[in-house]
Order: C-alpha cells, then structure tokens, then sequence
C-alpha cells in the first residue's frame, strides 16, 4: 500500500525536527552530608548512614556554603515579617485578627470576605513573597530577567503557550466575585509590599532586585501554569510518533501504554448515584445534577464503612518537592467563607481541604485533553497555514523577553493556528511544524469553581463549582457532614472527529478536528456508591462499558489497587488506618517483579546474589530494605538494556518516562508505565519470541546481564557487603530552591538530602526521574491531609519543609522531620482550638489614630 501525504509528513517531522530544549540529561550524583543536628529522628530514615565523598572542589564548596548560610540566615532573620502587634495598613475597611499557631499556620479572622482575601494577600506575601515572584515570572515568561540564558528555553516556551495571554482573557472574562477576591488579594500582597514594616526577603537582595506590584492577572497567570502542569496528552504523541519512526508501528504498538487487567477502576460504569434516606439506606436517585450517560492518592469512605460513624476523606498530592513548599497552609474565616487547608501562594482562598459543610481532595485524572496537529506552511509566506484547500493567515505576536546579562532581548515570533500555538522548533522543515490543541490552553473560568468549592455547603453546590473547573484535569473527591461521599472529574475532554489524538495529525484535513466536548453531566461522577468507598489514584477512570473516550495515558493502577485490596480487608476504616496507608511503601510492581524470575537461574555469581535478595525480599521498599534496592536498580537496568539496543539512550529515557523540559513538561505520560512494558515483554519472552528481547540478547541473556550489573553497581557504590545495599542509601529526598541551581547556594537554601523508601508505585510516593535515578527527585506526597466529617477539629495534616519561605524562620523547615516520620498537626477549627495552640497574633487595622508597633517579630 502506497504511504499516505500524511504519513509522509510526519516521517519527515519526526525524523528531521525536534522541539526546542529536548537535550537529554546528564546523570548527577548527590553525595549527602549530616546536617547541623545530626541523623533527622525518623521511621523512615532509620539505620541509613551517609558516607561523604567530598574532592578538594567539594571542601571548598562545603567551606563557602557554611559560612554564607550562617550569614545569610543571620540577615534572614532581620528580614522576618512582623507577625505580632499591630498594624496599620491602608485598604482594609475593619480590624482583621491573624493568629499563627507553632506550626506556623495562619488563622485569619475578619469581618467581611474582601477583608480576608486582604489579609491572607498580606500574610502569603509575608511568608512567601519569593515563591511568588518566581510563580508569577514562570507564568508569564520572565525568568530570565532573573537567570539569564539559563531559564531563556522555559521562557520560549512559556510565552508560546500563552498563559499570560490566556490570563488576561480569564481576568476580563471573570465573574464580580472572583474579580473581587483577586483585587482584594493583589491589595493585600502590595500593603505589604509597600508597608514600612516590610522586609524583602533576601533572595531580592541576592539578585539586587524589588518585588513588583503585584496585579490580579499575576494570580490568574500563576494558576495556569499550574493547571498546565496537571494536564496530559500531547508529549506521548510525540515520543509515539518518534518510536514509530524508529522501528515501524507494530514494533511500537509492543511499547505502548496499556493498562494492565485487573487494576482498579474509579468507576467501572463510569456513573453511580444513590441518595442517603433519612433512615440512612441508600436508595438509587434521580434529580438536580444526578444524571448522566452510564459513569495523586485519595480516597473517601462512608459513615457506614467508618470507624468514626461519619464520612472520612484522605488526600495527598504527590508533587515535585521544592523549598519554599508549593503549598501554604491556610485558615480563613470572614463574610461567608470559613475554610482551612492548602492553599497556592499567589492564589486567594484554598484549594484542598475543608470548610463548615464538605471536605474535598484532588488527584490528577490523566484524562487525554491535548492534540498535536502538522500544519503545512507557505513556503513562499510563512505566515500562512493551509486550511482545507485554502491558505489562511496564522495570528502572530511577537514576544520580547529580557534576558539578564545580555544587551538585547530575545524575541520570541508565536504563531498560533486555529489549533493553537506552533511550538517552537529547532531543525527541521519550516513549512511542517505543530501545533498544539489543549483544554488547559483555553480561557475557562476555573479560578470561580474554586471560590465556589471554598463556600459549597452540599453536594449540589459542589456540582456547580466543579462544573466551572474547565481547564484542569483532575479527580475531585467528596465528602459531607452529612455522612455523603462523592466524586467528579473536571476538565473539558474534546469529540475528536475521527481518530484518538494518539499521534500527531494532519492539521490541514479537518478529518481529525475537535467537534465538541463531553457534556459535563455525562463525565464521570458518582455519590454514595455501594461498596461505602471511592478511591483515586491516577488509576483508570472509567472501564469498557462508559460510552465517552477519555483516553488511555493513566498510570498503572496499582497504588489504586492497593488501597482498595487494604480498604475492603478493614471491616471499619479510622483515621489511623488513612496515616499507615498514607506511609505504606508495599511494592506491587516489586512482587510481580520477582513472581517473573520463578524458574529463572543463571551461572553468574553477581546474577545469583541479586536473585537471592530478590527472593528473600518481602515487598516492603523502605529506606533500610536491600532487596528493595536490588529490584529498584533490577528494573530500570533492565529496561534500560531491553530499549536501549533499538531506541538508544535518549529515547529510551522518553519511553521511560523523560519530558520535554525540567519546569514546565519533566515528564511524559509514560511515567509508570515502563515497568509494564518490561514485565509483558519479558512475560511475553517466557512462551514465545519477542523481537524486543532477541533484540536485546534473549530472555535469559537480558536478565542474567542486567542482575548482574545491578549486583556489580550496587558493589561498587555501596561497597561489598550486601546488608549496606539499603534503598535509602540511594534514595533520598531532597528540597531544592530556585537559588540552589548555582553552587555553593545549594549548601545555603536548600535541604536535605534525606533518606526515604517509595517509588512511583507505592502509595507513600518517592519517584525518580528516569533520566537521574535513583535520588527522590521527581513526585513525592507535598501536603497530606486526613479529614473527619463527624468531628472536623479532628482532622490532622502536614506539609513539608514547612510554612515559611524564609531562610531566617523557624518555620522555614521545621516540618520535615515529623513529615518523614509520618506524624501530622492538627487542623485547627474551633477558635479555642487556636487560641490554646497560638505563637503569635497580629492585628491589621485600617489607617487612623493609635500606636503601630514595628518591633520585631518571628516567623
């Protein structure tokens, strides 16, 4: 069969082009040091000790890096914010109470909703004005000013996919009440900003820089680099297209993202409803918002499954760590909102946690909302693309971004399709190039839906609010005082016309266009299930039987299937039950892993110790396991000969996981789901040919090889005696600040490293990028919360490092240990609850007569 024009366009894209900033990684080595105070008092870091390696450059380095952090600590804490006393700020109407308790916690007291979202401006600003600098510099392309050339490929980037842009049109767009909040919370950050009591913390002194007033459209453009980091699609059709290319679609079909059989599904049939009786039966309804076409961890449990008698929801996001922490924990309280949990710093109210009626969590739900589409350009006008049989002009702005420590500025020329944006490119043809379609690169009016969670008092109200969640694809969770459990998927997922969005597509057809979205009422959703629970965790939405395509880059499924194995063996659930799962680092991928090498021998000696650790291991990846480190190291050399020998190193790192850029795309939508390449290939090997694994030498030849090697790595790094091959001698958690990218100030800002268990697959999660194994550094639990509906002065939670963003506080990193170990703080609800826990209490007044104490305070 002659090759279609199609497919000989994207041959010659794939094969030619590559998009800007793809260069592969080069592998780091992180040699940790004790800290000041010694080994962190941990459950999860006990037994590890770290040898340090450090060459003449390194003393230097450690040197240098002890004598500014102690100085620039010093001048940190000249720089705290006033946190106790009295202020007068302009543009508060009434007195507003913050009270911090000695977690750090702001607990924030005032008489009307425009004066809270005040306030809680000027408090994230206090704690965290750095943090929201760089967010709003990310969001909008500006980072270079900063950094130089080194942020200069993010900044293309950013300003081709347009959030600031995009923001701007979220910000005329926005309803009275989310244009209120996002004024009143800009005024908030600029009081402070302003106020003679403000100091800047000392990264602005670092850079010989000054905040910026601070806009709504700031907020707007924050949260959308956000919402794009939590939407998937687009990169596995390139990495799919590029493996093709390579060794031929059936080839490539052996390496796609398949999820395996018997996982768990959140919602088989896609929808389930059942309203609680007043006798407390479920009965199956119809009504209001309770209709439909058939259907990070979380979970929810019912009244009737809880140990406690009423509803109990879990969450906890696995993010990249970071220091400040992405999170910033909030109590808010004043017109009609009174609400407490995790909030986004640059982003007024909170976006997890619970108020007077309901509680909510989040996951990622991997639904596929991205397309990229080949656009044909004129030659002789390149400003044109072909539109069916017609050149039509594509939309142009130039995009100037300034870049420190150059004279002139770059200038960046963003073509945009009907499609989207053309990405930018390095090689390849000019007149073929791709555009993007994403739901989370249209204007939406998510920032509402969130205002409208804060307030929800039911599951009606919350139906509304996560209805206007349209640009970010997530599993939402549910639970009410009521004993109701529920959930929804947000996002608008697009009709394509013909075809899955699986590879890039002719754009100039119209064969392969978005002819609508799923009807909100249709998404899957559900409310009081039988089985008296739900859980998510990025595992499969929906099975066979839903009527909608979502798409099929979820992860693997089994955290998901392992939370519910251990919720349906309780016959009640508590909240201590929520804290050991949320610490569970049981290894299902492990245990099917070694369940391959049944039968397996080989006359290698290294290959034969790794064998015998493997089988004497039980599963459990804690940081002191030495099987656990041999099945980790096991697998990825595994793979990496398995892929390698066709694909090379660097697509290989693609399959396995690797994105396009480190801030704004670090991974791919085959995260996890390597492993399930590599156990159906080798399970595959074990009966019949596979060409992937004669590739790579045969069955027995590949696994004899990589075991090992394995055994002869772990040697050499860890030395001779097995016992030392513990997991967290390898793995190990770390908190990096945006300063740290230049050395020494690594030594200066950040922390750790810290030795955990985990992996992607274990439900308390530590995973590692595939192009820097084996340290904690990519998705990991940043904030955690357990949450009691009967009882919510009950409810308990944790972030790490800690609450502040300054160097010279306290609270700057005073929550690691107890978040390694598994402990958590209170939620603090009642006002005697506060009040019995507080550090400190600040009282913002609006201008007029009395005395303004300016001593200084902690943070």
């Amino acid at each position: 069969m002659a090759e279609s024009a199609s497919a000989i366009c994207l041959r010659r894209f794939v094969h030619n082009g590559r998009l800007s900033g793809t260069s592969g990684c080069d592998e780091v080595t992180v040699t940790a040091t004790p800290n000041g105070r010694g080994r962190i008092p941990s459950l999860v870091a006990r037994n590890i000790t770290w040898r340090p390696k450090l060459k003449p450059m390194a003393i230097l380095d450690a040197i240098v890096g002890a004598v500014l952090r102690a100085g620039l600590t010093w001048l940190g804490r000249k720089r705290l914010p006033l946190v106790d006393g009295r202020l007068s700020v302009p543009g508060l109407s009434d007195e507003v109470e913050i009270i911090r308790d000695r977690w750090g916690v702001p607990h924030i007291y005032a008489g009307s909703e425009r004066d809270l979202y005040f306030a809680q401006g000027f408090v994230h600003a206090q704690d965290r004005l750095w943090q929201m600098e760089l967010s709003r510099r990310a969001g909008s392309g500006r980072l270079s000013e900063l950094f130089g050339a080194l942020t200069l490929e993010t900044d293309r980037l950013v300003r081709t996919l347009g959030f600031r842009r995009i923001a701007e049109i979220d910000w005329d767009r926005a309803d009275r009440a989310s244009r209120e909040a996002l004024e009143a919370y800009a005024a908030g950050v600029n009081a402070h900003i302003e106020h003679p009591s403000g100091r800047t913390p000392v990264e602005f002194t670092l850079l010989r820089r000054s905040p910026e007033p601070w806009c709504p459209v700031d907020s707007l453009s924050s949260a959308r680099l956000t919402t794009w980091a939590l939407s998937f699609g687009w990169y596995s059709e390139l990495v799919r297209a590029q493996v093709a290319e390579r060794v031929g679609g059936a080839r490539a079909a052996d390496l796609e993202i398949e999820y395996p059989p018997g996982n768990s599904i959140t919602l088989p049939h896609g929808v389930e409803f059942n309203l609680l009786s007043h006798g407390g039966l479920l009965e199956a309804a119809k009504g209001p918002f309770l209709h439909g076409a058939g259907g990070s961890n979380a979970w929810v449990v019912s009244a009737a499954r809880s140990e406690t008698g009423s509803a109990i929801l879990a969450n906890d996001p696995h993010l990249p760590l970071r220091i400040p922490a992405i999170w910033y924990e909030n109590h808010l309280a004043g017109g009609e909102v009174h609400v407490t949990g995790a909030s986004l710093p640059g982003l007024p109210g909170v976006v997890i946690g619970h108020n007077e009626n309901i509680a909510w969590g989040v996951t990622v739900a991997f639904t596929d909302c991205q397309d990229l589409f080949i656009e044909r350009f004129d030659h002789a006008r390149p400003e044109r693309y072909l539109a069916g049989d017609e050149w039509v002009e594509a939309d142009v702005v130039e995009e100037e971004i300034l870049v420190r420590g150059r004279s002139v500025p770059h200038v960046e020329r963003v073509l945009s399709t009907r499609h989207g944006p053309v990405l930018p490119q390095a090689g390849g043809s000019d007149q073929e190039r791709l555009a993007l379609s994403a739901s989370s690169l249209r204007p939406s009016p998510d920032f509402g839906g969130w205002l409208g969670l804060n307030k929800a008092r039911n599951w009606n109200d919350f139906v509304i609010a996560t209805r206007e969640i349209r640009g970010a694809q997530l599993n939402i969770v549910y639970a009410d005082v009521e004993g109701n459990i529920g959930y929804r998927v947000t996002g608008t997922v697009p009709v394509r016309a013909k075809g899955l969005g699986l590879v890039p597509s002719p754009g100039w057809t119209g064969e392969y266009e978005w002819v609508g979205e799923i009807p909100f009422e249709e998404m899957p959703h559900a409310l009081n299930p039988q089985r008296g629970y739900l859980v998510t965790a990025n595992n499969r939405v929906a099975g066979e039987e839903y009527p909608h395509y979502l798409g099929s880059i979820w992860t693997n499924g089994y955290r998901a299937t392992h939370i519910e194995a251990e919720l349906e063996r309780l016959t009640t659930i508590g909240i201590g039950d929520c804290r050991q799962l949320q610490m569970d680092f049981s290894s299902l991928p492990g245990r099917l892993f070694v369940q391959l090498l049944e039968g397996f021998e080989t006359d290698d000696a290294d290959a034969r110790l790794a064998l015998t650790l493997l089988r004497s291991w039980d599963g459990q990846l804690g940081p002191d396991s030495a099987g656990g480190a041999v099945y980790e190291v096991a697998r990825y050399t595994t793979l990496r000969n398995l892929l390698e020998p066709v694909l090379g190193p660097g697509l290989a790192t693609k399959i396995m996981g690797g994105g396009l850029e480190p801030l704004i795309s670090p991974e791919s939508e085959y995260v996890g789901n390597d492993t399930i390449i590599l156990f159906r290939l080798i399970g595959e090997a074990s009966s019949k040919p596979s060409w992937w694994v004669e590739r790579a030498g045969g069955r027995d030849a590949l696994l004899a090889r990589s075991l090992a090697e394995s055994a002869r790595w772990l040697r050499g790094r860890l030395g001779d005696d097995p016992a030392r091959w513990r997991w967290g001698n390898l793995h190990a958690a770390r908190f990096g600040h945006a300063l740290g990218m230049r050395k020494p100030l690594d030594r200066v800002f950040d922390r750790g490293p810290f030795p955990v268990g985990g992996d992607a697959d274990t439900l308390c999660q530590f995973a590692f990028s595939p192009g820097d194994p084996y340290g904690a550094n990519s998705n990991a639990p940043s904030y955690r919360q357990i949450i009691d509906l009967g009882d919510l002065s009950r409810s308990v939670a944790v972030l790490a490092p800690g609450q502040s963003g300054q160097i010279g506080s306290r609270h700057y990193d005073d929550m690691i240990a107890p978040w390694l170990a598994g402990e958590y703080h209170p939620m603090l609800w009642t006002r005697e609850q506060v009040e019995r826990a507080a550090e400190a209490k600040l009282t913002l007044t609006p201008p007029g007569p009395g005395v303004v104490d300016r001593s200084q305070g902690s943070s």
